[in-house]
């Protein structure tokens, strides 16, 4: 049976991890990889990029800002203003992904022990 999980686990994706341990949807980590692959972007140079239309992309964005994986500057232009967008490092959402799987793995093993 060990064997079993071990080779099951060998198979997960950065993708996979995202979702699981993050709560983000294909999407989501979609844009946040093509934004570190842009280094910055509009909502709608984003849009362009993955095929989406601009309320899916925004919508999107706004769950990678939650979850601490994009941020947004505001940037003054003549006829208004446009957001600009960054993906936080991945070295750096890497080490937020293990430290919440650590407190994940600590509750899961205290449940456990009260059972």
């Amino acid at each position: 049976m060990d064997k079993l999980i071990v080779a099951r686990m060998q198979k997960f994706t950065v993708e996979d991890l995202m979702r699981c341990i993050l709560g983000l949807q294909e999407i989501e980590i979609r844009i946040y990889f093509e934004l570190l692959d842009m280094k910055e972007a509009t909502v709608l140079e984003l849009a362009e990029r993955v095929e989406r239309d601009r309320t899916t992309v925004q919508k999107a964005l706004r769950s990678l800002m939650n979850c601490g994986l994009v941020e947004r500057e505001k940037v003054t232009e003549k006829s208004g203003f446009k957001y600009i967008y960054r993906p936080v490092e991945f070295k750096n959402v890497k080490t937020k992904m293990e430290e919440l799987l650590d407190e994940w793995y600590l509750s899961v093993k205290k449940w456990l022990r009260g059972i």
